[in-house]
Parts: C-alpha cells; sequence; structure tokens
C-alpha cells in the first residue's frame, strides 16, 4: 500500500509543481526552489541589481514567487519591495539574453552582464552580448520587444 502511495504522488508531483508559465517563457534554473518554483535570475537580489548596480546573490530565506518563478533577495525590505511592484525589477524578456531575443533566440540572461535603461533591467549573455546591444539601445530593445512578442511561449529547443 506503501508504494502504491509514493507511486502515485510521484507520478502526481509533477502536476502540483507545474510553473504557471508556459515552455520557457522565464529563464529558470532546473529543478524546484525552496519555495517549490523554479529559481530565476540565477538567485540574484533583482532588487539590489536594479537599485544599486550590485549583482549579489540572495537567500532562500527571503525569496518570492511572481508567475511561477522563484526570486531570491538579501533581505526582507529587498523582498518586500519586489513584492510591492515586481515590475519594475522583473528583467525584460524573461530574462533570457536581450540581445539574443532580438535575433529570435532565447540565451541564458546573466545578472552580471547587465545593462538599467529607462527604468527598464536588461540581462545578456556575456559581455560580447550586452556590448552588442549597447551600440543602439533603442533600436535593439524594440526589436527585442517586437521578437519576444513571436517567441515567448517558444521552447528554447524549438528556436
Amino acid at each position: 500500500m506503501k508504494s502504491l502511495i509514493l507511486t502515485t504522488l510521484i507520478a502526481t508531483l509533477p502536476l502540483i509543481a507545474a510553473p504557471a508559465f508556459a515552455a520557457d517563457e522565464i529563464n529558470v534554473s532546473n529543478g524546484i526552489s525552496a519555495a517549490g518554483a523554479p529559481l530565476a535570475a540565477h538567485g540574484v537580489d533583482l532588487v539590489a541589481l536594479v537599485n544599486d548596480g550590485n549583482p549579489v546573490e540572495g537567500f532562500a530565506s527571503n525569496s518570492a514567487t511572481f508567475d511561477g518563478a522563484s526570486y531570491y533577495f538579501t533581505t526582507a525590505a529587498n523582498r518586500e519591495a519586489f513584492e510591492a511592484n515586481p515590475a519594475a525589477y522583473l528583467p525584460q524578456h524573461g530574462g533570457f539574453c536581450s540581445f539574443g531575443v532580438s535575433v529570435g533566440k532565447k540565451f541564458d540572461g546573466d545578472p552580471d552582464q547587465y545593462l538599467v535603461a529607462d527604468g527598464k533591467l536588461y540581462l545578456f549573455l556575456s559581455a560580447e552580448t550586452r556590448a552588442a546591444f549597447l551600440k543602439d539601445v533603442p533600436a535593439t530593445s524594440k526589436t527585442a520587444d517586437d521578437q519576444w512578442g513571436n517567441i515567448k511561449s517558444i521552447a528554447v529547443s524549438e528556436l
């Protein structure tokens, strides 16, 4: 009987813990965090990143879940600021590399390679993709926004 219950629980766990977003709409780590959702932004405190330009790792004890992804913060105050206004801190394009999105791809967004421009946070795969984005921020960000509408719900493996 115990093995039947355990088998049933294991079989239904993916349904219980399934994220709220569609395939690859948010750049998250494999597995789930202690909050029961996949970890986004590599665990970097987005409030510290946007407000202080400090890409520092947050703590699971100061986590918040938004749109099916878990975010870590260094302090309870930063977590509360995020919870009060997530849009002010969430990276553009689901946390994927914004330059990659501009060319129709979903590359990993590294919080160590970022840009805050016009109140928006952009993440990049590398210093090279960040430099390419910086060549024409208005045009590349518009192209990325347009492309994001096309690729948002498409799995990485299909791009």
